[in-house]
């Protein structure tokens, strides 16, 4: 590669980093155009100049779209977008989890929220940018946002801002900030968050294809992204946790596509580098302990297209099992539009320190003192999208989640609480109507049901299961333009 090649790829790297997060099945667009193949016939001659155009005026380079425009002096082309969106949203809990009879203690329920209205805003900026070179096209995509969300108290809303994704990709290298090579629906057509895997993660990974219409991928991730929570069941003035550091994630993924629709296989490795550490004026005895291991994520996902019912309907169903590596079937990891007012991550029942949720990584155990139990658990999605006309849409999904425990750290023991099991279903359905060009206006309801295990003690009197249930129910509108 020569020095003037050198020197136009460095032109992509001093792109501003600032821009909106585009929608799941909008990013994944975004990476697919970075095609090798057909960038060794873009050249500087695909942008039109035209003798009459004045010096330093930009000039459209329609060999990347309409959108797209060329620097003066340069071969570098750029789109620019962004957009803005807000979303209202009422949440009630019809009912709320309590101790059943019988139930080990120490249990005791968190304060029931009430029913509440919350929100959200964001706007942002999309930077698109398409170089030719003599090695081949240089792509780079940058995504970001400023927005909050929150409840009724405008003084205690989240601040949203990040940089969502900003990758380069070059002959089949992607390398950046961008969605994980595992995923596959990432809600793609709900607004609520739905289980399965939806992360954006520091990346460098490498696609090709070893025949038309399959497309492998080998991606070496960041590790951090992934983690969930890591508890201890051995005493309730114990901490534990990841330590710093650790190898990144594995990941792997084939995609088949056809005119049938779309079908990806995924497979993660994730490692557990994990701590435990109790003060020895509390915990005589129990010594600091620490736990190094691995864990993984497998994942299944089918499009199918429906052009019987229009040229734009689709049906998707994806499954995905995790041990030891919860983030993977949890939800997105950083949604944009997400909760508010909740009273903690589950409906788990506890006092116990660092028992407090659902989506543990592993459990360290009192017996044999020192190993982290890891848990394992799967999240099974579907989703229907159908076109009334070309100007709306209903979307329906469901999603089916659970969480299950070793049972060394299932019991609860003299002032801790064990890592009950926890299950859970979410259904819900949208209606979306664009009048105008970029401009989104939909609505959208949806139901959870969650079941949590109370864990009995190793007392024969208090033996057995109990399970307590809670129910939510919540809508919301969502007003969205993209520019």
């Amino acid at each position: 590669m020569g020095f003037a090649s050198t020197r136009k790829i460095a032109a992509v790297l001093s792109l501003p980093l600032a821009a909106l997060p585009a929608h799941a099945a909008e990013r994944a667009s975004a990476t697919s155009t970075a095609n090798p193949a057909s960038a060794a016939s873009v050249s500087a001659a695909s942008v039109p100049v035209g003798s009459e155009a004045p010096q330093g005026y930009a000039r459209v380079c329609n060999a990347y779209g309409d959108s797209y425009f060329a620097i003066p002096g340069s071969d570098l082309c750029l789109a620019i977008g962004g957009g803005a969106a807000g979303q209202l949203e009422l949440r009630g809990l019809p009912s709320w989890p309590r101790i059943p009879a019988g139930a080990a203690l120490p249990f005791t329920p968190p304060p029931r929220p009430p029913a509440a209205l919350g929100g959200a805003f964001a706007v942002g900026l999309t930077v698109t940018a398409r170089l030719p070179t003599d090695a081949g096209l240089v792509s780079a995509y940058v995504s970001g946002m400023a927005g909050y969300n929150g409840g009724a108290n405008p003084s205690n809303w989240t601040n949203l801002s990040r940089l969502d994704v900003a990758y380069l990709t070059f002959a089949g290298w992607t390398a950046g900030r961008a969605q994980s090579a595992f995923d596959f629906y990432a809600d793609a057509w709900n607004f609520v968050a739905l289980r399965g895997s939806n992360a954006r993660s520091e990346l460098l990974s490498y696609a090709f294809a070893p025949t038309p219409g399959v497309t492998a991928i080998v991606s070496v991730e960041n590790g951090a992204e992934r983690r969930g929570a890591v508890g201890q069941a051995v005493s309730p003035f114990a901490n534990s946790g990841y330590e710093n550091g650790g190898a990144p994630d594995l990941v792997g993924a084939v995609r088949v596509e056809s005119p049938f629709g779309q079908a990806q296989i995924s497979a993660a490795a994730h490692q557990l580098r994990t701590r435990y550490a109790a003060p020895a004026s509390v915990a005589p005895g129990q010594p600091d302990a620490s736990s190094s291991q691995w864990g993984f994520a497998a994942q299944g996902g089918l499009k199918v297209n429906l052009p019987s019912l229009s040229d734009a309907d689709a049906m998707i169903l994806q499954a995905t099992y995790a041990r030891g590596a919860t983030a993977y079937i949890a939800g997105d990891t950083q949604s944009t539009f997400g909760d508010f007012n909740r009273a903690g991550s589950s409906p788990r029942l506890t006092t116990a320190q660092g028992l407090g949720a659902y989506d543990y990584d592993c459990v360290f155990a009192a017996q044999p003192f020192g190993r982290c139990d890891k848990s394992s658990g799967y999240a099974l999605v579907a989703a229907l999208k159908h076109f009334w006309s070309p100007n709306v849409s209903s979307s329906l999904f469901a999603s089916v989640f659970g969480m299950s425990y070793p049972d060394a750290v299932r019991n609860s023991h003299t002032g801790v609480a064990g890592a009950g099991d926890y299950h859970e279903t979410t259904v819900g359905g949208n209606l979306v109507w664009t009048p105008l060009k970029n401009l989104m206006i939909g609505g959208e309801i949806s139901y959870t049901v969650g079941k949590t295990e109370i864990p009995g003690a190793p007392n024969p009197a208090n033996s057995g299961e109990h399970w307590t249930t809670s129910t939510e129910w919540s809508g919301r509108v969502r007003v969205q333009q993209k520019f």
